[in-house]
């Protein structure tokens, strides 16, 4: 920041503590995202969208800057929102009702016939996965 514009902070935060009255004002943002990947153990065959609302309480004196603080403020958070949402999900997804979930097969299925070596590799893969 420029001498111009520190003159220019300091004497905008005089005029405000003079007012008496503080322009901040809280504003809640609300603000919908999508947390999605894949595993690459399984050649990225499973993939997982989260999506989610989230919401972050900031003061500013109008809508208008809350909105611009935000954007500026995003460029740095999506990891720690991604971070957030897989800890908050793992944790719910333990105790998990299985009543309370839906399953759908999304499309036909098909038959290949194994030889005999990737029926062993099969056999292999799912004891040592168990």
């Amino acid at each position: 920041m420029d001498e111009l514009e520190e003159t220019l902070e300091k004497l905008e935060n005089e005029v405000i503590e003079c007012m008496g009255d503080n322009p901040m004002r809280p504003y809640k943002i609300q603000f919908p995202y999508q947390v999605r990947f894949q595993f690459a153990e399984d050649g990225n065959r499973t993939e997982i969208k989260i999506n989610t609302i989230s919401e972050e309480v900031n003061f500013a004196r109008t809508k208008k800057d809350v909105l611009l603080l935000k954007e500026k403020n995003d460029a740095f958070s999506k990891e720690g929102y991604t971070k957030h949402i897989i800890n908050w999900v793992a944790e719910k997804m333990y105790r998990m009702d299985l009543d309370t979930c839906e399953f759908s097969y999304t499309g036909s299925p098909d038959a290949i016939e194994m030889t005999d070596t990737e029926i062993e590799d099969y056999a292999r893969e799912v004891i040592s996965n168990a």
